[in-house]
């Protein structure tokens, strides 16, 4: 049997692989995927290292003959080269000016536009033909521009179905006798292959970002030129930030992993292009994929696992969020048991439950997230109807259940005066103590906790006076916290550390960061448009906070420092496991003192800071290949005494 000579495989198991790719295509494109994106990456990979140029590695769609009108592209829609090393982006950027942009995980589409009218709705097919999808897209709201496009124009972009509309449109199918999709990510190429229900295309979104003219380029010299013309026409844009070096690059891939994390958008990467439009035409394509972008994605490890149980828990901004308990996996490093399922639509839309076998996956060193359901047990999911910390009636806002109807719940009180002491390092103030003094009616809110008298402390069980006179000094202590830490306190936006830091040096006083506007906040590093608007929303809803607590003595020390000067300055650091205090501590004494902290080791990185001598993280491997420094948190104060 004749064998390959790179891997050892015969052709015959060649052949086989081919056919394993293709099945697990049709399952994709038919929104009823067997396996993980990783998974079928390797399955790519494994290919690619046999056969380079295998037909089957730039078929776009199932390879199966479409019931619909084809239509060729003038210009080819490729695909995109990938890597999961942040090195990659950065070497083959070159330290030029790359625009970042969120890889959206929908359909790919071209419309095509006449003096104003969409006359062709097409997907990307093969990359040189698509299928006319004209008829369902007419039915996409934000694929009719606002203002009208001028002559022959093209546009391309990603459609996609949002997490809430996803439930929405899941209803609708199962009321009109359709089966019930399994998930928003596979949903929107089931239902452009479907010839009737053309309207469930109401339910998609469209994110555009390419604009092509009759020439079949782009009229503008840069990307950012690009992107400005098409929000001018009135389409959304899926979030973007120019990327002049590298150290941006890295600062970005942090946002995207949140956002991924908490974005009502399935997002898989980042896409990576180069500002230079004449770089575009400089560097061209390949058959299979333009060299002027490249795709990032986080290579993560899966695994399979079964729920033992599923925990709601209400957070300090009222929102109730879903935990697996499972049974004990190893992965990346870690034996898990908990596995976050995201939000109430999640579970919902993929009915999960207790006994279930589920896939879960670890990548970036961030807690495990639920992917999809292996084997289901018997019966329905059913959400929690009352808050599991005061027992208020629930909303659900078609994502996520709220508990925002009860002013007084508990875990709001606790949760965001929780939140103030440890931004503030209020020490000895654990959650239990904190939790007596609201069970005590002590305390409400965080102004109430510098109304505190030392033998308000007496009425605690098991309080004696030597302690009782610790906590209120340590809570007077805290009067003169740092501006990134008194705002980081007020639990506004969900924003950490480095990021408070970052607007304190940009609007220097509170009284400048209480007058920002959300348009200057999308010129600082990281920032999205959501995240703004959420900052500026949120200093307003707590200006009768910050007013009471200046009321009370509280005097947030206005730092002057500049960015880069310090005993740190120029120095790289990233961060992996458990220290001493949160890794935001850590995090404000690097930036303070001139130091920046990256989400990755790279060649570039100066320490990788752990007090893990032998850490197995991916991090601590990374750095032990590169040769990154490796400090200990002993190390690290140390330097900073120097």
């Amino acid at each position: 049997m004749e064998k390959n000579k790179n891997l050892g495989m015969s052709t015959m198991e060649v052949n086989e692989l081919v056919k394993l790719i293709l099945h697990h295509k049709k399952a994709y494109y038919g929104g009823k995927a067997e396996i993980s994106d990783p998974q079928y990456d390797r399955l790519e990979e494994t290919l690619k290292a046999l056969i380079p140029d295998h037909p089957v590695l730039s078929l776009v769609g199932d390879g199966e003959e479409s019931q619909f009108r084809k239509i060729s592209h003038n210009v080819p829609m490729l695909s995109l080269a990938k890597t999961y090393e942040l090195q990659d982006v950065l070497d083959w950027a070159e330290g030029q000016e790359v625009m970042a942009t969120l890889k959206i995980d929908g359909n790919s589409l071209s419309l095509v536009y006449e003096s104003g009218e969409l006359k062709i709705g097409k997907t990307r097919g093969n990359g040189r033909e698509g299928e006319d999808v004209t008829d369902k897209i007419r039915w996409v709201s934000e694929c009719i521009p606002k203002i009208p496009l001028n002559g022959h124009v093209e546009v391309r972009g990603e459609l996609y179905c949002s997490d809430s509309s996803f439930l929405e449109l899941a209803d609708e199918m199962v009321a009109r006798g359709m089966e019930r999709p399994s998930n928003p990510r596979n949903i929107v190429s089931g239902i452009l292959g479907r010839k009737q229900h053309q309207d469930l295309a109401r339910y998609f979104n469209f994110f555009a970002f390419e604009l092509l003219d009759s020439t079949g380029f782009a009229p503008f010299t840069t990307e950012v030129q690009k992107f400005e013309s098409l929000q001018s026409f009135g389409f959304k844009l899926p979030d973007h930030k120019l990327c002049p070096g590298p150290d941006d690059v890295s600062s970005y891939l942090q946002f995207a992993q949140s956002f991924m994390e908490e974005g009502d958008v399935q997002v898989d990467g980042v896409v990576f292009s180069f500002n230079e439009l004449a770089k575009h035409r400089e560097l061209g394509s390949t058959s299979h994929h333009p060299r002027y972008k490249l795709s990032f994605k986080w290579a993560g490890e899966t695994a399979v696992t079964v729920i033992q149980d599923i925990v709601w828990a209400t957070s300090r901004l009222g929102i109730v969020t879903p935990v697996a308990i499972v049974e004990p996996v190893y992965l990346s490093g870690a034996n898990l048991t908990n596995v976050t399922l995201h939000n109430a639509a999640h579970v919902s839309s993929y009915n999960v439950k207790v006994g279930d076998q589920i896939e879960i996956i670890r990548s970036g060193e961030v807690i495990p997230k639920f992917l999809s359901v292996i084997s289901s047990s018997p019966g329905v999911s059913k959400l929690p109807e009352k808050c599991p910390s005061c027992g208020s009636t629930l909303n659900f806002d078609g994502v996520r259940l709220l508990c925002n109807q009860n002013t007084t719940c508990p875990a709001q009180i606790s949760g965001t005066i929780l939140n103030w002491i440890r931004a503030v390092d209020i020490e000895d103030l654990s959650d239990k103590r904190l939790q007596l003094l609201i069970d005590h009616q002590l305390i409400r809110t965080i102004p109430d906790l510098y109304r505190l008298k030392m033998e308000d402390f007496l009425k605690l069980p098991n309080t004696k006076e030597k302690m009782a006179q610790k906590l209120f000094e340590n809570i007077t202590a805290s009067k003169n916290p740092t501006l990134a830490k008194f705002l980081r306190g007020l639990g506004i936006g969900g924003l950490g550390q480095a990021s408070w830091i970052e607007i304190c040096r940009h609007y220097g006083t509170l009284s400048g960061v209480r007058t920002l506007n959300a348009t200057d906040l999308l010129k600082l590093d990281g920032f999205a448009d959501k995240t703004a608007a959420a900052v500026v929303e949120g200093l307003e809803r707590v200006s009768p906070i910050i007013d009471e607590l200046l009321s009370l003595g509280i005097s947030p020390v206005e730092s002057t420092e500049k960015k880069g000067v310090g005993v740190l300055s120029g120095m790289t650091f990233a961060i992996t496991g458990a220290l001493s205090k949160p890794r935001e501590y850590f995090e404000e004494l690097i930036e303070t003192n001139g130091g920046k902290v990256v989400g990755s080791v790279s060649k570039k990185t100066s320490i990788l800071l752990t007090n893990e001598s032998a850490s197995s993280s991916s991090k601590a491997k990374k750095a032990a290949d590169l040769g990154v420094k490796i400090w200990t948190e002993v190390q690290f104060l140390e330097a900073l005494q120097t």
